[in-house]
């Protein structure tokens, strides 16, 4: 296994305990500050009087017609936020103090498992003359498992049970071996090395401290966030008047139906945090055994020792602290068994991301003094990059197995899944948090319809993004076959006959993919957040009538200012554009050759030429238009709620270039080849550059000068900016049902699936020319520079949206 290329289950897992555990304690410590019930009552009287002023506010402004006046609105918005600040210090006092308990606990009991590993058991230091040739043999299986220092070893005299346990504080690892242990070394030497490099692995897996940190977070949990919101359900009173307990008192007698739902989902959070604690300890055990048979070469031994292991009678156990024998037995003869994910382990992720994301919705933006859409999307902001690199990561994780074992490709791939079971997962989570339950989250609130749609765009998202890591990961782990090479077992053939083998990928490339995968997680969750609390925040509706628009004209008009929900909120965010240019970075910094160069020129080259066919419509439409419709509709004076003839040219003018780059997007997807996401981002990005060159300087100027546009004495940055950033969030949008059609339509013509030429690192084709490299590097400069203007260009509009309403 080359640690190289994943992360191991146990990390994961790990990650995702911690995750549950604060998804859990956060709004259980909250609530405690609630506590006793007269605090409980005062702020739910603070909410009270706020609305009241707020409403009050509200009839002020429209008794005076002010309510259109968006600097007044602001205002009252920022003295009701200031009204509630201070219900909320409390609570988040009391979140704070609970945190930092909880993990005081948990690092105490750490540090001392092992006096209590070694208190319970009655062991002692194994003496070196105890058993002649003991000590030799345990020195040299630890140099044979590559380990520089050597344990403490200890014995369990009064334990006939031929096994061992790894323990111990960083440079202070130990190992114990029961006496059978030692019995078994006489009769079963090959079962006695076994044993031991099994338990050599852990410090070589350096999982000691993980798995101790494992059991000592879930007691912690179990002493300081369960056990105290229990007690005060039965007792309510506890810290206020401990002896003036009566039945009547509980919340159980006062409150049944609040005390059922709040307990049965902190029974379901609880089994959860339950659950991935073992997981994280079975998977340290195949690990171990994987590494055991793969350094220590005892793939015969330990299976044997496997195969004699009682088969659990009851299911439950299959969810135990140890793994059943046949996961053994796959994860000792399957090289890639240990790391092959699972979609048990997106649920595990996103389940207590749903609970946090829920439970915080509640209280960020009041608690910070801040505008409730802003709050969603600072929480979208953090729990995004979780939920994208977790993708990621299970993504990668499959494909590494898929080119490692050299499987036969799956009828529905695991990234074509993934996506709706972490979505589904993460709308779960929200479902079982106490907010939820108690009816106060916006999950209630904005509608079953509402729901649906949001998560079906969030889902859509995910399965983009798992495509992108899937087509990344094969880039990074397959490389060319030597032409003089053995044609290997592991190696995996291609449609064209050619052998892609496995390669050990750059240090650098799995952080960098889930850098980026979180990053888009992040601009994604923070837009998507805010919407999916809004009932309908996802419909889409059309633009404004032209003024004395009629027939096609008026259908121009409103098609062409169509939108959907938050697009407004992707134009004006630094993120988007700077999550789409570092999707498509990635894969083509990791597949850097001469095939991986052709590929990006190509996508480039198809950019540019979308682009060009814009400047050419651009520059002809506003005087096809002047020709087609009459003078008096061109000059007709709008209402309110009506367009001038110009702003329609140009909003149909940057509706041409968003589909010309959807067209495009579709056309890279649709023709094969490897990572064809990444080739599609940029392709969109060169064409939304050169189309947006191609508006400011051809399209508008030539409006202006045939009298059928807006005349501008100058362009300035941020117009430049946010053209940009329409054309392009608007491509993506219409590139969506595109490429399914599209897809939809090849399948017909061709379901066969003629194979693609496949362009990975290990295409053999002729080298190129030294200065076309050279080209493509100052390209990508160019790119990436006027990139760069354009995302600062942005900085004004985004604050303004986001930003102004909070801090003014």
């Amino acid at each position: 296994m080359d640690p190289r290329a994943a992360p191991g289950k146990p990390t994961a897992y790990f990650v995702l305990l911690i995750g549950a555990v604060l998804a859990t304690s956060v709004i259980v410590f909250f609530a405690l500050g609630l506590f006793p019930p007269d605090r409980l009552a005062a702020y739910e009287a603070r909410g009270a009087e706020c609305d009241s002023a707020f409403d009050a506010g509200v009839a002020g402004l429209a008794a005076d017609g002010l309510l259109d006046d968006v600097l007044r609105r602001e205002a009252l918005q920022a003295e009701f936020r200031s009204c509630l600040r201070p219900a909320f210090a409390e609570p988040f006092a009391v979140v704070a103090v609970g945190v930092g308990v909880l993990a005081a606990v948990a690092i105490a009991l750490y540090l001392a498992h092992p006096w209590w590993i070694v208190r319970r058991n009655r062991s002692r230091q194994l003496p070196p003359g105890l058993v002649g040739g003991v000590a030799e043999d345990l020195d040299d299986l630890r140099r044979t498992m590559g380990l520089a220092r050597a344990p403490q070893w200890w014995l369990v005299p009064h334990r006939g049970t031929p096994s061992g346990q790894a323990f111990g504080l960083p440079g202070r690892r130990r190992i114990q071996l029961d006496a059978g242990a030692l019995v078994l070394r006489a009769t079963d030497r090959p079962a006695f090395r076994a044993v031991v490099a099994h338990e050599l692995a852990h410090l070589r897996n350096r999982d000691v401290d993980l798995t101790y940190l494992t059991i000592a977070v879930w007691r912690a949990f179990l002493l300081v966030a369960v056990l105290p919101p229990l007690l005060l359900i039965v007792h309510p009173g506890l810290v206020t008047t401990p002896s003036e307990w009566t039945w009547r008192t509980s919340t159980l007698s006062y409150a049944p139906g609040f005390s059922a739902r709040f307990l049965g989902v902190l029974v379901a959070l609880g089994c959860l945090v339950y659950l991935l604690r073992n997981a994280v300890l079975r998977a340290r055990e195949t690990y171990a055994d994987r590494v055991a048979v793969d350094v220590g070469g005892t793939g015969a031994a330990m299976a044997a020792i496997v195969e004699r292991l009682p088969v659990p009678r009851r299911w439950l156990d299959r969810w135990g602290t140890h793994p059943v024998p046949a996961e053994r037995l796959r994860a000792i003869r399957d090289p890639v068994a240990a790391w092959r994910p699972t979609h048990w382990d997106l649920v595990a992720a996103g389940l207590p991301a749903g609970v946090l994301t829920t439970n915080l919705t509640l209280v960020t933006g009041p608690a910070l003094g801040l505008d409730a859409l802003l709050g969603a999307a600072l929480l979208g902001l953090t729990v995004g990059p979780w939920l994208g690199a977790l993708l990621a990561l299970a993504v990668w994780r499959a494909a590494q197995a898929a080119v490692q074992s050299a499987a036969p490709a799956r009828r529905i791939p695991f990234w074509l899944t993934s996506g709706p079971v972490l979505v589904g997962a993460f709308l779960l989570g929200m479902l079982l948090s106490p907010g939820t339950t108690s009816g106060r989250s916006w999950f209630v609130t904005s509608g079953p319809a509402s729901t649906l749609v949001a998560g079906l765009v969030l889902t859509v998202a995910a399965v983009a993004l798992a495509g992108w890591a899937d087509s990344t990961a094969r880039a990074a782990l397959t490389g060319p076959r030597p032409r003089d090479a053995r044609v290997d077992a592991r190696d995996t053939p291609s449609p064209t006959g050619a052998t892609a083998v496995f390669v050990a990928p750059a240090r650098w490339a799995l952080p960098a993919t889930l850098g980026a995968a979180g990053l888009a997680g992040a601009a994604a969750l923070a837009v998507w957040l805010p919407f999916a609390s809004i009932r309908y925040g996802f419909a889409l509706s059309w633009g404004p009538v032209p003024a004395d628009g009629a027939g096609w004209y008026a259908a121009v008009g409103m098609v062409s200012t169509a939108e959907l929900g938050p697009a407004d909120r992707f134009v004006h965010n630094p993120f988007t554009l700077t999550a789409l240019t570092v999707l498509w970075l990635v894969p083509a910094l990791l597949a850097w050759n001469a095939a991986g160069r052709r590929a990006l020129r190509s996508a480039a080259l198809l950019g540019l030429a979308s682009g060009a066919v814009a400047a050419v419509i651009g520059a002809l439409l506003p005087v096809a238009a002047g020709m087609v419709l009459p003078i008096d509709v061109r000059q007709a004076i709008p209402e309110a709620h009506e367009m001038a003839f110009g702003a329609v040219v140009e909003n149909a003018t940057l509706a041409v270039g968003s589909v010309l780059l959807a067209v495009t997007m579709a056309v890279v997807l649709l023709r094969g080849g490897s990572r064809r996401p990444a080739r599609a981002l940029l392709a969109a990005t060169v064409t939304t550059i050169v189309t947006t060159v191609a508006i400011s300087w051809v399209a508008r100027p030539v409006s202006c000068l045939t009298g059928n546009g807006v005349c501008r004495t100058a362009t300035d940055l941020d117009l430049v900016s946010r053209t940009a950033h329409w054309i392009l969030v608007q491509g993506l949008i219409v590139a969506i049902p595109l490429v399914l059609v599209a897809a939809v339509v090849r399948g017909i013509v061709d379901p066969t699936g003629t194979p693609a030429r496949i362009t990975t690192a290990g295409d053999t084709s002729p080298r190129t020319a030294p200065w076309t490299r050279t080209a493509t590097v100052v390209g990508i400069g160019l790119l990436l520079a006027v990139t760069t203007i354009l995302v600062v260009g942005i900085r004004t509009s985004a604050y303004d949206l986001w930003l102004r309403g909070s801090f003014g």
